[in-house]
């Protein structure tokens, strides 16, 4: 008889997400085993109580999935996983906190087809924006644009913030960005003008530029948003835009055309998780290498 495919979900946070759970069944795993709360030290055992239960045989049949909402511990237990798994108990092994993984990964990918498309070119040299960049999506955001070789700004309200989301980019990714204060729209927009490319990542409701500013800019310029929640963070800026030109020579991509592509690239990667020829570790890089291929 076959054996089931199963995936236990890890999450530092009390609750797991029922969003990657949903994702998890619909991508074809027989149960999602939800632990939530778990501490780094407990990690590892609950790593090897699933390797080892099952055999090598059951072994291809299990993968694990980490969230949770700090980036920091997801990639030490990441690591931990790593280091723990071995031949010929080798699980799948997927990380994506509380999805910032692959909503970044779907955010760069669907900004560097739009930059080729719409006149900006490839993001290597280009100043990219990250705007309100201190949550999870836009510190992976800027990490994967800089390591695309854009020269990466990220702001916050207060510079001391955006120097900590800098330095855990920098340490969590070995990527260089720069930190920046954006207390007010006069300085966001300021910036805005310095750069080829713009990405809101603020908290949902937090308004960062008006179409004035907008119209100020001039283009070729690409912008994108990921904040679906009123008041948009890109004002004009309508959720399911994908590359439409919002003020003269600025072309948009909103919440939803960015959300879209974050599910599909998330799917794909359950999909490999669930498939027992193949023993994978995916990551930030594994989810902007599949977000990427499906931009097309």
């Amino acid at each position: 008889m076959e054996k089931k495919h199963l995936l236990h979900f890890v999450s530092s946070d009390r609750l797991v997400s029922p969003f990657d759970v949903n994702m998890a069944y619909d991508a074809g795993f027989d149960a999602v085993v939800p632990y939530g709360g778990v501490s780094e030290a407990e990690f590892v055992g609950l790593v090897q109580d699933a390797m080892f239960s099952r055999g090598p045989k059951g072994a291809r049949y299990t993968a694990i999935l980490i969230g949770g909402s700090d980036l920091s511990v997801a990639m030490r237990m990441l690591e931990a996983a790593k280091k723990t798994l071995f031949d010929p108990f080798r699980l799948s092994v997927m990380v994506d906190p509380r999805g910032a993984f692959t909503t970044a990964a779907a955010l760069v990918a669907k900004v560097r087809k739009a930059c080729a498309e719409k006149g900006v070119g490839e993001l290597r040299g280009r100043r990219l924006s990250v705007l309100g960049g201190t949550g999870s999506v836009g510190r992976v955001a800027a990490a994967l644009a800089a390591r695309e070789g854009a020269r990466v700004v990220l702001t916050s309200r207060r510079l001391a913030g955006a120097r900590r989301a800098t330095d855990e980019v920098r340490a969590l990714f070995g990527a260089e960005v720069e930190p920046r204060q954006g207390d007010s729209e006069p300085a966001l927009a300021a910036l805005a003008a310095e750069s080829q490319v713009i990405l809101a990542t603020a908290a949902a409701g937090v308004a960062l530029l008006s179409q004035a500013s907008l119209r100020k800019l001039g283009g070729p310029r690409v912008i994108a948003d990921v904040n679906a929640v009123p008041p948009a963070g890109i004002e004009g800026l309508k959720p399911q835009d994908d590359g439409a030109e919002i003020a003269p020579g600025v072309f948009g991509l909103g919440p939803l055309a960015v959300g879209d592509l974050k599910i599909r690239t998330e799917a794909a990667l359950l999909a490999e998780l669930r498939n027992p020829e193949r023993r994978v570790v995916l990551d930030p890089l594994a989810a902007f290498v599949q977000a990427t291929r499906l931009a097309g």
